[in-house]
């Protein structure tokens, strides 16, 4: 319906509510509907044909919304981690929903791996309710260090710098730390096992598009079961799972050029 001067109220709502998506992802129908002030029906109407479109993604049974690659595009930000997350995040619940272990998608931001997707909601053998948003460190988690070993020499040197200029005189011990970044380079995958009784832990192997490494595929157990035979078993699926995910992004219409 138009409205005064000219313009159309329809499109002023949809706009309003895919800048308030913007400032805030996740997020619910009744989010949207306490950031707008729309009605939720209106809402919810403008959502489905978002989604519909292929600018909004729903999220299962939690009733989550996320913009996806294409709302992104409108803009200049969009980027192979953001792409990692769109064309990933269907993947890895399609596995989980087959292996039952939670699966994670994570990026680099600065110095640490931030989660950007996560299956734990969906898993019956999650160790928490989930992971999504937490920042990780590049040395003591499976996903940095596994992102330190794959990334380029050029990245890696700036990262481990700003590390150690972070980091308490002596703190970092160099020769452990290199060999644990050639293991992870060699085998495939990084591991993180749990250093107390009752801790989680997460394997995770690089999502790999020639030289770049948008980002990094994890799963996590809890830690008694993180044994030889979980990693033998499980790794492949995730290997396979990464290889999945880069061809996904190099044939999506709306990777990066």
């Amino acid at each position: 319906m138009p409205a005064r001067g000219g313009q159309i109220r329809s499109i002023a709502r949809a706009l309003e509510l895919l800048t308030a998506m913007n400032e805030r992802q996740p997020c619910t129908l009744n989010d949207l509907h306490i950031a707008t002030g729309l009605p939720k029906p209106t809402v919810f109407r403008i959502l489905s044909t978002l989604q519909h479109e292929g600018y909004v993604r729903r999220e299962g049974a939690l009733g989550l919304y996320h913009l996806t690659g294409k709302a992104r595009r409108l803009g200049a930000a969009y980027s192979e981690k953001l792409l990692v997350v769109d064309v990933g995040a269907p993947l890895i619940l399609k596995v989980t929903r087959s292996i039952k272990w939670p699966l994670a998608i994570g990026v680099i931001d600065g110095d640490a791996m931030v989660v950007r997707y996560s299956t734990m909601p969906y898993s019956p053998l999650a160790v928490q309710a989930t992971t999504l948003g937490h920042r990780l460190g590049l040395l003591e988690s499976a996903m940095g260090q596994t992102y330190l070993a794959f990334c380029d020499e050029g990245e890696r040197s700036i990262l481990l710098d700003i590390l150690r200029t972070a980091a308490p005189h002596g703190t970092i011990d160099h020769h452990e730390l290199q060999a644990t970044l050639e293991l992870t380079r060699k085998r495939g995958y990084g591991l993180r096992l749990p250093k107390v009784s009752g801790a989680s832990g997460t394997v995770a192997v690089p999502i790999l598009r020639g030289r770049d490494i948008p980002g990094v595929l994890s799963m996590t157990t809890f830690g008694s079961a993180m044994n030889s035979k979980t990693v033998s078993t499980y790794t492949p699926v995730l290997a396979q799972t990464a290889r999945d995910i880069a061809t996904a992004m190099d044939n999506s219409e709306l990777a990066p050029q």
